[in-house]
């Protein structure tokens, strides 16, 4: 009997080594053996028979995998033949054996009688965006009908076919044990062939995903760290952008080494929206850095995070204290050149004003970044209120609390620090919506804790208050520019870059930019600012993007707090969407600006595609009591304002029930 099955010896061929490679890195393979050729060629069907089912240890039911080869010549997927008993896997092994040009031995492996089969991808196998365990399959007695199952990176079932046959017979658990074995063990992401046996599952063969080959580059909308949160003007892009790349990125970079980066833009405007160059972030990464894991795509996100390299941070040590002095001086700085604003005529007066806002906003770009980028996240500590309050902005709370007590809205407040967006101060229309705030979230609302705002939130107020005093300067420039014929209206300067503006206000070039381009910029502006942008471009392929407004299967999130809510759906990309907001409706948002909380508490439900639960969003619906789904990663892309929705938030599950209109 001996000769007949042997153990696998080492690397007695490539399946062999294969399977003894998998069995050694303790992954769930069926018990193998090797069959010799020149042992079964001569034997009759029932003497193999008797022979294979006392090899495997008796019993009646039993499921055969033979490997015949590659499936394909230099193919690494093996051809598998399923076989259901052990006379049919006889009868293969001889008519495999007595062929001219047999092989000299076979690898076999024993199952019981097999419940379901599939194949498991370890991540989303057409989306370079996604960490999606895709599980697709067969389940015996649910009729052969092919199955899904799609689970979060954390094991969470994100989506299941109806019924959901494969979570039923086999359980999320196994398939999210099994996914995590091969990311942990393969650099590649892996598409594992599984068998179910109705006790354990089992592994007969992986291979790399040949359609998700890593990236050379990478673009994130998602990696704001609070600094990009919606749609930007062209203006502000060129203002903003620069203070960061001038006065945080290529310091950082020189000071770490980072020659290969030093001509390399760290963001780019897209759709209207700010993508930074995920590149940066796998740099700090490499520093110790693990809050930049979530800035870059699946396929540079390493399996073990790297150690903090502390060499590099040492001088960071007096940054906090330094920090708290810096934003004191510049808030001292932005008062006294407020206190005053130069006259119209004064064309000089008002670029030098621009000039000395600019450099402000340089100095300011120095500390957010390193608030958003280098410094250790904000400890989490206290209760919900104390927690909201550390992340917003002064006049943000400010905003929140006088809502709750019924007092008027901070005029300095806003919408974003864009200076193309309103201030409640100028009393925008959506403020009258406010009015219908259920009285006890109100009261809620005033347990908020004022002066508890911690440096990220001061200097995002910082920020605001010079969008503020910009939006004041700009449109004052504005008219001057219409009076001398070189704007149409006054709000066109918002959608002028930098180096247009300098020429039109020197009187140098064209008389004006061209009017069908500066049409087409608000259009598009205003456009993505309401339909939203992709989240990713990966090697110049956008993900993420469902700009055709049809629905597409939800996929579910995490409960954070309990309750069902029911609704139209709105989906919230920019501020100028908040004028749509009804009581009652159900808001979808992927980010959320600090502004825009106030009219969040008109939700009967929230559905937030980041997965923090202390997120500004996230913390106000649980201070709130709003029931909240988080995680749901595709939300923006697969719902569609106006369609009915229903939330179970104990569960996580968003059900559509069609339109509303």
């Amino acid at each position: 009997m001996t000769a007949l099955i042997e153990p696998l010896p080492p690397a007695a061929d490539a399946a062999a080594e294969r399977v003894q490679q998998w069995a050694a890195m303790g992954l769930p393979v069926p018990p193998s053996w090797r069959v010799r050729g020149d042992v079964v060629r001569d034997m009759t069907a029932s003497e193999l028979s008797e022979a294979l089912a006392a090899a495997a240890g008796g019993g009646d039911e039993r499921y055969w995998l033979l490997h015949q080869g590659p499936a394909t010549p230099g193919s690494q997927r093996e051809s598998l033949l399923n076989l259901d008993s052990d006379r049919a896997l006889a009868a293969a092994l001889l008519q495999l054996f007595r062929r001219a040009d047999a092989p000299a031995q076979v690898i076999v492996q024993s199952l019981p009688a097999r419940q379901a089969a599939g194949v498991l991808f370890t991540r989303h196998p057409v989306r370079q965006d996604l960490e999606h365990v895709v599980v697709e399959g067969v389940v015996e007695r649910a009729g052969n009908e092919p199955a899904r199952l799609i689970l979060h990176r954390d094991g969470q079932i994100a989506f299941s076919s109806q019924d959901d046959p494969l979570g039923q017979c086999v359980g999320a658990t196994p398939f999210a044990d099994l996914a995590e074995h091969l990311r942990s063990r393969f650099e590649r992401p892996q598409a594992g062939e599984w068998i179910y046996d109705g006790r354990q599952l089992w592994l007969v063969q992986t291979l790399p995903v040949g359609s998700l080959p890593r990236p050379e580059e990478a673009w994130s909308r998602r990696a704001g760290f609070g600094l990009w949160q919606q749609a930007v003007s062209p203006l502000w892009y060129t203002l903003a952008g620069r203070w960061l790349k001038t006065a945080f990125w290529r310091p950082l970079g020189e000071r770490l080494g980072w020659q290969e980066l030093g001509n390399i833009e760290p963001y780019r405007r897209q759709h209207s929206h700010i993508y930074s160059n995920s590149r940066f972030f796998l740099r700090l990464l490499d520093e110790g850095r693990p809050e930049m894991n979530e800035a870059m795509p699946p396929a540079w996100r390493p399996v073990m995070l790297p150690a903090a390299r502390r060499r590099h941070w040492r001088r960071d040590g007096l940054r906090p204290w330094f920090t708290g002095r810096q934003l004191r001086s510049l808030a001292s700085r932005l008062r006294r050149l407020t206190a005053s604003e130069p006259a119209l005529a004064d064309l000089d007066g008002q670029w030098r004003r621009l000039m000395q806002l600019d450099r402000l906003g340089e100095a300011l770009a120095a500390i957010e970044g390193w608030l958003a980028y280098c410094q250790a996240p904000d400890g989490r500590d206290g209760d919900v209120a104390a927690r909201l309050g550390r992340l917003l902005p002064p006049a943000q709370c400010q905003a929140l609390v006088a809502l709750g007590e019924g007092s008027p809205l901070p005029d300095e407040a806003g919408f974003g620090a864009d200076p193309v967006l309103p201030r409640f101060g100028e009393q925008p229309p959506e403020l009258a919506r406010l009015r219908d705030v259920p009285t006890d979230r109100l009261a809620r609302l005033s347990t908020l804790p004022r002066g508890a705002a911690g440096f990220s939130a001061q200097a995002a107020g910082l920020r605001e208050q010079l969008g503020s005093a910009l939006r004041r300067l700009l449109l004052g420039m504005g008219r001057v520019l219409v009076a001398r014929g070189r704007l149409v209206r006054d709000e066109d300067i918002f959608f002028v870059y930098f180096d247009e503006l300098w020429l039109l206000w020197q009187e140098q070039g064209a008389r004006r930019p061209d009017l069908e381009t500066l049409g087409s910029r608000k259009v598009r502006f205003l456009t993505d600012a309401y339909q939203g942008a992709p989240d990713w471009i990966i090697d110049q392929i956008a993900y993420g993007a469902r700009l055709d407004q049809r629905e597409r299967p939800v996929l579910n999130g995490r409960a954070l707090v309990p309750g069902e809510a029911s609704g139209p759906a709105r989906l919230i990309h920019a501020g100028w969407a908040l004028s749509q907001v009804q009581p009652g409706d159900v808001l979808v948002l992927d980010q959320c600006d600090t502004g825009w909380l106030p009219w969040l508490c008109l939700a009967s439900g929230l559905v937030l595609c980041g997965h923090d639960p202390d997120q500004p969003a996230a913390l106000l619906a649980r201070l709130l009591g709003i029931p909240c789904i988080i995680g749901v990663d595709d939300a923006m892309h697969c719902l569609v304002s106006d369609s009915l929705l229903q939330l179970d938030s104990r569960t996580g599950v968003i059900t559509q029930a069609g339109r509303t209109t």
